[in-house]
């Protein structure tokens, strides 16, 4: 294949997923928007992990939400929990690597917080670990996944959401998970701001 068709392939592959996504996840995105919104209003905060190129989506959203989207307006609360090598690296040597994000979210997180996990695949031992977490503490789970869902869609309650995007290409998964959160970050600042930029 040239790279002229690979980019075509690339580029329709995507757009074949947004769609895709557009029309199976749009009323799902707008309700967690609300539950995001319903969480900000009561004082409580929206804490993101994920792994890899997931967690980097995370830090976007988080980014957006603290700092601005489309618009300047008072930032949000939410916080990528910490991937710092440091943090991450002390709590792996004292109680393993899976216990990355489960240890903060007991240190950081209660009702009505909501923890954000983003996942292509839904198999890191770290988020599991984050979302039983986050259940202990009585945190509900918003999880953007991919495929059909992987070990994380099986720990999620009724409490909890799932944004799945039913791809198994993970570059096509990523992209639009990228889009699930601006789409997000757009919904709850109109709602809390108002809709004129």
């Amino acid at each position: 294949m040239n790279p002229q068709d690979a980019i075509i392939e690339q580029v329709g592959l995507a757009l074949e997923t947004f769609q895709m996504a557009a029309e199976a996840l749009g009323p799902l995105i707008e309700q967690t928007s609300e539950v995001m919104t319903d969480c900000l209003i009561n004082d409580g905060k929206i804490a993101v992990c994920g792994m890899g190129a997931s967690g980097a989506a995370g830090a976007g959203f988080a980014n957006r939400m603290l700092s601005r989207f489309e618009r300047d307006r008072p930032g949000l609360p939410a916080l990528m929990l910490s991937s710092d090598g440091i943090m991450t690296s002390a709590i792996a040597h004292d109680s393993g690597p899976g216990d990355i994000y489960a240890r903060q979210v007991r240190a950081l997180c209660h009702a009505p917080d909501i923890l954000l996990v983003i996942s292509s695949t839904g198999s890191a031992s770290a988020l599991i670990k984050a979302i039983q977490a986050a259940h202990e503490q009585g945190v509900c789970v918003v999880a953007l996944t991919g495929g059909n869902g992987g070990d994380v869609a099986t720990l999620l309650d009724d409490n909890d959401i799932e944004l799945r995007v039913e791809s198994d290409r993970a570059g096509c998964v990523q992209l639009t998970h990228h889009l699930v959160l601006n789409c997000l970050v757009e919904l709850i600042e109109n709602a809390i701001f108002g809709n004129e930029l």
